[in-house]
């Protein structure tokens, strides 16, 4: 799946805002209306990128009743951001993202391109979601994407408002 958002700031500003511990722990506290637990469990920046862990728990309750059929407890999502240094010269940003929940019967994860755009910050992100469990895998995978596409609009939203206020 291929996604695409823009902001209407400097990529150097969307930039920095991904690499800031403020904006991730904050993005975490507003993730409170869905699930009971969110936190960022690492956060490091140094010359090498700029990396973010955090873990978020979904009652198995709240799942639809496909995937609860293959999860036998609430489920635990760990979301991990890797940020490249800002390439000057180029004037954009590669990285990747993953998510992973034990016991879970596939994996989801993808790259993204953060750049400058004709009116702002544009960022690109090529997702990839494999399900191993024959005759329904397709259908969860199709689930996942589309719940990943809400996932990523609310991500945006957050970002647009961020951008307003700070």
């Amino acid at each position: 799946m291929d996604y695409t958002v823009t902001f209407d700031v400097p990529v150097e500003q969307v930039y920095a805002d991904f690499t800031s511990r403020k904006y991730w722990d904050s993005l975490m506290a507003a993730y409170g209306w869905l699930t009971p637990q969110s936190e960022v469990t690492h956060f490091s920046s140094n010359g090498s990128g700029t990396d973010i862990v955090f873990r978020q728990l979904l009652p198995r309750s709240e799942l639809p009743p496909i995937a609860r059929s293959v999860m036998p407890a609430d489920m635990v999502i760990t979301r991990e951001q890797h940020f490249d240094p800002f390439d000057d010269a180029q004037r954009r940003v590669t990285g990747s993202y993953r998510a992973t929940v034990p016991r879970g019967p596939g994996h989801f994860g993808g790259q993204y391109l953060l750049t400058e755009g004709e009116s702002g910050t544009q960022m690109r992100l090529a997702s990839v979601c494999k399900v191993t469990i024959p005759l329904i895998g397709g259908t969860l995978e199709q689930l996942i994407l589309s719940n990943i596409t809400m996932l990523f609009d609310a991500e945006r939203q957050f970002m647009a408002d961020w951008v307003a206020q700070h």
